[in-house]
């Protein structure tokens, strides 16, 4: 409450704030007793696609009253933990967060003023995630296009996975490549890659024969469409 934002205006600054906070508290406290199951955000994702939602920087007053729920306290909050969990990690969100509560302590910011807060904090430009969760409502949509295996000399070297950005908000991509085995990896690749492309081939090294591919397995990020996440051999 050291921050004073207007909640009339930026309902959300407020609520969904609370919202995110209460998420780590709760997993703080005394060793997680009262932590909450992980959200599904493909679940989510395919709610917040509705054409019923509306955006959350529009005004409580502007909004209909059902979407004041969502757009107030639940959406911020997810997207906050998407920031933080899968975006930049928690070291440099909570880092940026924690210096947005001291330079602003006592004043009134307003969005820019946060947004702007959290990028200098982090030293990162967030304007795509601003603008596709906050300012718009994008949707995410991430495909597997293809997995081709590479030989050489007559083995297997390696396989080539071919990721799509199919929506307009761009996420990081998750990977978990299992083999024939049982050996299994999740590879990470930031959001960065989608800046100048709509397709992304990931070469993953191996000689052993892979039997599936599945895009975002604990369905952490958003994604409104996971009929394509899975390719199996």
């Amino acid at each position: 409450m050291i921050v004073g934002s207007n909640e009339r205006k930026y309902g959300w600054m407020d609520e969904g704030f609370n919202t995110f906070i209460n998420g780590l508290s709760s997993e703080a406290f005394n060793k997680g007793e009262y932590k909450s199951r992980p959200t599904d955000m493909q679940r989510v994702a395919t709610y917040l696609a509705s054409p019923q939602i509306e955006k959350i920087m529009l005004t409580p007053d502007a909004m209909k009253e059902a979407n004041i729920g969502v757009n107030l306290y639940s959406k911020p909050g997810w997207g906050l933990n998407i920031l933080r969990d899968q975006v930049i990690g928690a070291d440099r969100f909570d880092y940026a967060f924690r210096k947005y509560v001291e330079n602003w302590a006592f004043k009134h910011p307003t969005p820019n003023d946060f947004f702007r807060a959290m990028e200098n904090g982090a030293g990162e430009d967030l304007s795509w995630f601003w603008r596709g969760w906050f300012l718009e409502n994008w949707k995410t949509d991430q495909g597997i296009t293809s997995v081709k295996a590479l030989s050489r000399g007559g083995a297997t070297a390696g396989y080539d996975i071919v990721i799509a950005n199919l929506e307009q908000m761009p996420m990081p991509i998750i990977i978990e490549v299992k083999t024939k085995s049982g050996k299994t990896e999740i590879l990470k690749l930031p959001v960065d890659i989608w800046m100048r492309n709509t397709s992304w081939t990931v070469n993953y090294p191996t000689t052993e024969e892979v039997v599936s591919v599945t895009l975002d397995p604990e369905h952490v990020l958003p994604d409104v469409n996971p009929t394509n996440n899975v390719w199996k051999k």
